[in-house]
């Protein structure tokens, strides 16, 4: 009994920080107002956040993946100047009630080939 409680626990555990391994923050290279529900709903992602930070123009995304997220950028019409995924969940509460310039400490920067300079 108690080995099927732990497993419970550490696959609820398993499956909490799986999402946040799913949330995505593009720097594109100019303000973008957010996409139709249409192509959101087509690509299964959730806009999180659209802000402006140091002169970068950022979107946060929840998405299935990395491939989502670039369909994402090309249907937008934007480029995507950089990729990072996010350390903790940006609507964390504890995380949401941080400072903007705090919670972009979270962002680790990824490999984007499809990212330009």
């Amino acid at each position: 009994m108690i080995r099927t409680t732990i497993s419970a626990a550490t696959l609820a555990l398993l499956g909490t920080l799986q999402a946040h391994a799913d949330q995505y923050a593009v720097r594109i290279n100019v303000a973008f107002d957010g996409a139709t529900p249409e192509l959101l709903q087509a690509l299964r992602i959730e806009e999180i956040d659209n802000f402006k930070a140091h002169g970068n123009q950022y979107v946060i995304l929840e998405a299935p993946g990395e491939a989502y997220v670039e369909a994402y950028v090309f249907a937008i019409g934007r480029k995507a100047v950089e990729l990072s995924t996010l350390d903790a969940d940006w609507m964390h509460p504890s995380v949401a009630e941080m400072p903007l310039e705090n919670r972009l400490r979270f962002l680790r920067q990824v490999e984007c080939e499809y990212c330009v300079s």
